[in-house]
């Protein structure tokens, strides 16, 4: 029979119409077995107000999160959250949860030691059978692939122009040197581009990212929201590649292309970024 790596109490928030609120459940975290894969099962639980070590936990239907699936966990800042607990968020490729737990970073770590110790385990055996180098190396902490810092997994949030376009589900957003791109979480073909100079503004929230697209897009304008506990990386991320874009375009013959951007623009909202004077976007120059 199986044994929990790792059993105890966790909270997971849901978003309905617009109100976010936390759900109490029980999980239950797995190491990779003969009898059984790496993963995290969870219940809903219901108790009588004592403590939870004294009470008879009632089970719901068990719901698994394969942790082969996880593509990133980390320490969430979001507010709010219940009594004596902070956040994380446990993002796979079909759903991005944010959770929260009275030992926040024992759960983290041990959700990275169980998701990527495969993937560790055989890049070290593999490394056992290369020589050695001449030169000493140490593991860079702070290493992250391209993917990782220009693709954020989102879920569609419905909007007018969503449902125009047909958008719901996941998808990977990847916020590129020239333009936002709306990929297919699978194939990873690109399905939406809008480039930076046809986005009226765009802001964030601790776990909703947001723009607005002009008419000149191929989406049509509209608003266009998503749901990503990164969200302050996937704004961030914008922010510095439309400063680039600025910044390479200040030589260029139409400076009204470019607008004065403002690196604090993550922390504002949704404020109005005008793209050129008197203009909602960039008009060729004469």
């Amino acid at each position: 029979m199986e044994r929990p790596v790792k059993d105890g109490i966790l909270y997971v928030q849901h978003c309905k119409f617009g109100k976010r609120s936390w759900r109490k459940m029980r999980a239950q975290l797995f190491a990779a077995s003969p009898s059984g894969v790496a993963r995290m099962e969870k219940f809903d639980v219901r108790d009588d107000g004592t403590a939870v070590e004294k009470t008879s936990l009632r089970r719901c239907a068990r719901r698994v999160i394969r942790l082969s699936d996880c593509v990133s966990v980390g320490p969430a800042g979001t507010e709010s959250c219940p009594k004596a607990t902070a956040a994380f968020y446990l993002t796979t490729t079909e759903k991005s949860y944010v959770l929260a737990a009275e030992q926040r970073d024992e759960w983290i770590a041990q959700l990275c030691q169980l998701a990527f110790q495969g993937a560790k385990e055989t890049t070290q055996s593999s490394a056992r059978t290369q020589p050695s180098p001449a030169v000493p190396m140490e593991e860079n902490s702070l290493y992250s692939s391209w993917q990782d810092l220009t693709e954020f997994p989102v879920l569609v949030v419905r909007t007018d122009a969503a449902t125009r376009c047909g958008l719901h589900g996941h998808y990977l957003l990847s916020a590129l040197s020239q333009s936002l791109t709306l990929k297919d979480p699978q194939s990873r073909q690109p399905l939406l581009t809008w480039p930076y100079p046809f986005l009226r503004k765009f802001g964030q929230d601790q776990t909703i990212f947001s723009f607005e697209a002009g008419r000149r897009s191929d989406s049509g304008e509209g608003t266009f929201t998503f749901s990503t506990p990164r969200a302050p990386e996937l704004s961030r991320a914008v922010a510095a590649a439309i400063a680039c874009q600025q910044q390479q375009g200040k030589d260029a013959s139409d400076p009204r292309l470019f607008c004065a951007l403002d690196p604090q623009l993550s922390a504002q909202g949704l404020e109005p970024q005008p793209w050129g004077p008197g203009t909602e976007e960039p008009q060729p120059s004469p």
